[in-house]
């Protein structure tokens, strides 16, 4: 038999059975209890499962058998014949039975037993919390938010820790990027990755830098479904069908406008008049969009193939009715003033009396989404451990995607487009790994990956179409945008070695990234020189040593080198209007360090420093850009990080067979030259508006996770805090609050941030009922000024109020392969505004969704 290569530290024996399981590609059976007070010897070398199975489990006590559909079953050598009580019909009634998945992916228990700041959101949590939009996912997770959760077009816009955009999160699918920055006129950028939920098996979350990543603030890892996911064990050829539908949404209506029109001026009359429409919210339990899809799979030692298709439709959902929405007043006499210290005074001022000009339960324009996703996927294994895996992801959108500009405050009134907006996301990847037999020196990976995009929206910039120019001779349906194609490869190996002043394992190798952005056909004559044309290309090499000199002690060490280039692409680049324009390079190196310690059993406490850096992308070192109109000679940023935590695991807290596991950080980083747009001058004295490095920005908070589990029920509780927020001009100190133009100014995240999650199992674990509550808090800074504006502010604060949402679940399985899911999405019907977007647009009241999915 094939043996495997295993790396499993010494610990407690159930994260040795998870580890095992994982490595291995089983499933193992055991009763709870077994594993409880015992522990496992490290095993580090090539084992068969049978030999690595009775290392781990030596001097325990407990016995183990193998069935041939690969399920492990472990049992206590002597009780587990004779002291099972046994029913009437002769069967014994056995203690409650963990099943630990060994088929990829990582498991809930594993940040808990991971002395760094991770986070894991598994497959069935996706399922039961996956909201409305694929930035709900990450609702609840400690320093981790998706921003532009409500006007991103399916896709999500990862922020950890108040650190977003320009390619500081490194998030990636199947190891492969996809995303683009999206112009939203005055108000920036939305930085998009798009992946359909209905295909992920999982997301690995690493709060900070990494010597084997470029994203200085973290790494976003979502892994899509393998064939293993969907066949059963036992069975070559799975299939797994979903179907479903949600409530409270209505079909757009182009030209409908929503809020209410507010006086334009002091000689209006002081009225608000309400907009005839969008108020007919259809009832709680009205189907009024659905979803389904379908997955085919085959698998057997040697090859696995993956074939799906998903496609998902809604219209523009409506508002809660809970909280603060629209409900204007008279505020009285009122002097008003602009960004320019121009002043009116207005006899009757006429206040919104809400966060932003949408009324309760009313339809929230311009939020329809349709998407048509695929997949597919191949596997061969080679002898002597070798294999290969290719893969596609394809994804096509239409939303109404409104530029976030026409809603930069609570008085802009929503207007609905004519047209919706156009994503097109094609992948590929190609893996390929070699873990020969009895080989701890080699644990080689080579990856390489494609993924080509293409974005389109009305060239009218929001509202409805104008007459396009006769001398282009375009369709009125025509739509500008950008195209980004980026490839990469890397390749690596592990070795793993035994010396006589402890193991050490050696993780070292290459990458390489290119990236070109260009604006599409017609795109720069019909809306100007704003989409960026450039490219860059990025090499990089790294190692990381883990060495464990004591039982108690680990030290680990990286050193990341990245070299970059961009060059500006543009035909008149460089011109009077884009300065310092061309070709720019840059590199460096970007170490780390760190202490593992672990004094008590089922206790680590560990710390770690890096020094990372960031190369500018391209929207920052190229010509383009609505607001930007003159590049600088920027520097690479520079993140200076320290993360402190512990981990705590404990079994039989309150009962024989309950546990609890918490884990607690605290983090400091400073980024130094933190690149921002500011205002300028140019040459000729124009104002305007150029990338500048600032001295530095800082962010330092606590972040908390807990898990409890006992006899089928399990609660979790995530919260984080953040201690500090500061951006720091040169020259002028630092201050908690961001700067006016400067794309952070809605990057900030609450305050505070606390979820709770309850779950139970019923009905011999057929039924699971479950919720969560989770409550914002307030801005973390405050802001800065208004400076210069245009047709609008540039960067316009986004205001959020602190609010709760309470989504709950229930999922029944009728049979083993058909289950059931029934979840209602903010219960309380709250009016609301997510933090971190960059238009003041309201999320989803209470929607109601039921789905079915059958597996065969």
């Amino acid at each position: 038999m094939q043996a495997t290569v295993f790396d499993i530290p010494a610990q407690p024996l159930r994260a040795s059975l998870n580890a095992f399981a994982s490595q291995a590609g089983l499933r193992i059976a055991y009763p709870a209890a077994l594993a409880s007070g015992r522990t496992a010897p490290a095993l580090r070398g090539a084992y068969g499962n049978a030999e690595a199975l009775r290392a781990l489990l030596s001097g325990t006590g407990l016995s183990f058998s193998i069935s041939p559909s690969g399920t492990v079953t472990i049992a206590d050598r002597v009780s587990s014949a004779h002291d099972g009580p046994v029913s009437a019909d002769g069967s014994m009634v056995l203690d409650v039975i963990e099943v630990t998945g060994g088929l990829g992916g990582t498991s809930v228990y594993a940040p808990y037993e991971t002395p760094a700041a991770t986070a894991h959101i598994d497959e069935s949590t996706i399922e039961k919390y996956r909201g409305s939009d694929p930035a709900d996912i990450f609702r609840g997770t400690p320093g981790v938010t998706s921003a532009n959760a409500r006007n991103g077009a399916g896709s999500i816009d990862m922020n950890i820790r108040g650190v977003q955009g320009m390619g500081r999160v490194a998030t990636t699918v199947d190891g492969a990027m996809n995303g683009v920055e999206v112009q939203q006129d005055y108000q920036g950028y939305s930085n998009r990755t798009f992946v359909d939920p209905d295909f992920l098996g999982g997301i690995d979350i690493t709060r900070g830098s990494d010597a084997a990543s470029n994203g200085v603030a973290g790494t976003v890892a979502m892994r899509t479904i393998d064939a293993t996911d969907i066949v059963e064990e036992g069975k070559r050829f799975g299939f797994r069908v979903k179907g479903g539908f949600g409530t409270n949404s209505s079909k757009p209506t182009p030209g409908a406008v929503g809020g209410y029109q507010l006086p334009g001026s002091r000689w209006s009359a002081p009225v608000a008049i309400p907009s005839p429409d969008g108020m007919d919210r259809p009832a709680l339990l009205e189907p009024t969009n659905g979803y389904g899809s379908a997955v085919a799979a085959y698998h057997d030692e040697t090859y696995d193939f993956l074939l799906g298709y998903a496609y998902r439709k809604r219209g523009n959902y409506h508002a809660g009715e809970n909280g603060p929405a629209a409900r204007p007043y008279l505020a009285g006499p009122k002097r008003i003033c602009n960004s320019w210290d121009w002043c009116e005074d207005w006899p009757e001022y006429v206040e919104v009396g809400g966060i932003a000009n949408f009324r309760p339960g009313e339809e929230v324009l311009n939020t329809e989404l349709e998407t048509r996703s695929a997949i597919a996927k191949g596997t061969i294994r080679f002898g002597d451990g070798q294999s290969m895996k290719l893969g596609y992801t394809g994804f096509r959108s239409e939303a109404g995607d409104q530029i976030a500009w026409r809603m930069q405050t609570d008085r802009d009134r929503p207007i609905q487009r004519d047209q919706t907006s156009g994503t097109s996301v094609d992948t590929y990847t190609a893996r390929y790994r070699w873990q020969p037999e009895g080989s701890d020196l080699i644990d080689f990976t080579a990856n390489a990956w494609l993924s080509d995009m293409e974005f389109r929206q009305p060239w009218s910039r929001g509202g409805r179409m104008v007459p396009n120019p006769p001398q282009f001779g375009l369709p009125m349906d025509f739509r500008t945008g950008s195209d980004v194609f980026m490839w990469g490869i890397d390749v690596g190996n592990k070795s793993r070695l035994s010396t006589q002043y402890g193991d050490v394992t050696l993780d070292y190798g290459l990458s390489y990234t290119d990236q070109r952005t260009a604006p599409s056909a017609y795109t720069t004559e019909l809306t100007g020189p704003y989409v960026p044309h450039g490219n860059k290309k990025e090499f990089a090499a790294f190692v990381k040593a883990d060495w464990k000199p004591l039982d108690w002690l680990t030290v680990d060490g990286g050193l990341r080198y990245s070299y970059y280039k961009t060059e500006d692409d543009r035909p008149d680049a460089p011109s009077a209007r884009y300065k310092n324009a061309g070709t720019r390079s840059d590199g460096g190196l970007s170490p780390s360090i760190g202490l593992t310690f672990e004094p008590f059993e089922n206790t680590q406490i560990y710390g770690r420093y890096s020094y990372a850096l960031r190369s500018p992308s391209i929207i920052e070192s190229v010509s383009g850009g609505l607001i930007v109109s003159t590049v600088a000679n920027i520097e690479s940023e520079r993140a200076s990080n320290w993360d402190f935590g512990i981990n705590h695991t404990r079994e039989g807290v309150f009962s024989a067979n309950d546990r609890a596991m918490v884990k607690l950080g605290y983090f400091d980083w400073t980024i130094n030259n933190y690149v921002s747009p500011q205002e300028g001058r140019t040459p000729e004295g124009y104002w305007t508006s150029l990338m500048v490095n600032l001295d530095k920005a800082k962010f330092s908070g606590i972040e908390l996770s807990g898990r409890y589990e006992n006899a089928g029920f399990a609660a979790e509780l995530s919260a984080n805090y953040y201690t500090n927020v500061e951006f720091c001009p040169k020259d002028t100190g630092c201050a908690n609050k961001t700067l006016y133009q400067d794309l952070a100014t809605n990057q900030v995240p609450p305050e505070y941030m606390i979820s709770l999650s309850l779950s139970q199992k019923l009905l011999e674990e057929r039924l699971t009922l479950g919720g969560r509550v989770t409550h914002m808090g307030p801005r973390a800074a405050g802001h800065s000024k208004i400076g210069i504006t245009g047709a609008g502010q540039l960067i316009s604060l986004i205001k959020w109020e602190p609010f709760t949402l309470v989504d709950v679940f229930a999922e029944y399985k009728f049979t083993d392969n058909l289950t059931g899911t029934f979840r209602v999405e903010n219960l309380t019907d709250a009016f609301y505004v997510d933090p971190l977007g960059t238009m003041q647009r309201p999320g989803p009241g209470r929607t109601f969704y039921a789905s079915m999915t059958a597996k065969f």
